[in-house]
């Protein structure tokens, strides 16, 4: 796992805690980054690309405790967040946003989850077949371009996420808000819904135009929509 720390704040108990999706590292927030320079931060992602800094997350147990935690997790980030959740004592979010994220990518209706299943079977075939050019491809149809991947690929962590995509997780039971772009093909209006609708506390904000890199595209319009359902703003 990557971790990058911002204390901006040393004075206040509030602390975000990002999680990066799959196939991206915290990079992919850095724009948010720049709209977030008032608060205290951690922006995590899973080593994909065999970075050295890689530190295991019980080595960071002193960050979170006795801190008022609002998750933020894009796509597979918010599944991370929650597995977080009910594996450490120490990590328990007050709240949580879902930016484009999902607590089961296949979702529940049999029609959805049979179709989804069928692209997800194929993009495991592929990726055992020809990693790189996989998951390029698949960076690709998010709506980023990356000209080339890093040099190394954490091939056994790639493939642990992927077949994560089979599963399911409880959302866990606090306030939710959940950020997603119509043109969202990755995890789509359904899926949404499915996840998330019948939450007891949770409101939904759609938008259009972002494609599945929300957070890359309206920085800004994310990080208002945070720091209101945090209370900040």
């Amino acid at each position: 796992m990557l971790c990058k720390i911002q204390n901006n704040d040393p004075q206040s108990d509030l602390l975000f805690v990002f999680f990066a999706g799959f196939g991206s590292d915290h990079k992919y927030w850095c724009d948010v980054q720049h709209y977030f320079e008032d608060y205290n931060a951690v922006f995590l992602s899973e080593n994909y690309f065999n970075d050295p800094a890689d530190v295991a997350f019980d080595d960071l147990a002193d960050i979170f405790k006795n801190k008022t935690i609002v998750g933020v997790g894009h796509s597979l980030g918010y599944y991370k967040l929650c597995a977080l959740q009910e594996q450490y004592s120490f990590f328990q979010m007050q709240k949580i946003v879902s930016v484009e994220g999902f607590s089961s990518y296949l979702g529940h209706n049999c029609y959805e989850r049979t179709v989804r299943e069928f692209y997800l079977n194929l993009m495991k075939i592929n990726y055992q077949i020809a990693p790189r050019q996989t998951l390029s491809n698949f960076i690709s149809m998010c709506g980023f371009f990356m000209p080339a991947l890093p040099a190394l690929l954490n091939q056994d962590q790639i493939l642990r996420d992927i077949d994560l995509l089979y599963q399911s997780i409880a959302c866990p039971k606090i306030p939710h808000l959940v950020l997603s772009s119509f043109d969202d093909w990755v995890v789509p209006y359904a899926i949404i819904e499915d996840n998330f609708r019948r939450l007891k506390d949770v409101n939904i904000i759609y938008t259009f135009g972002a494609g599945h890199l929300l957070g890359m595209r309206y920085p800004k319009q994310v990080i208002e929509q945070i720091l209101q359902f945090a209370k900040l703003k």
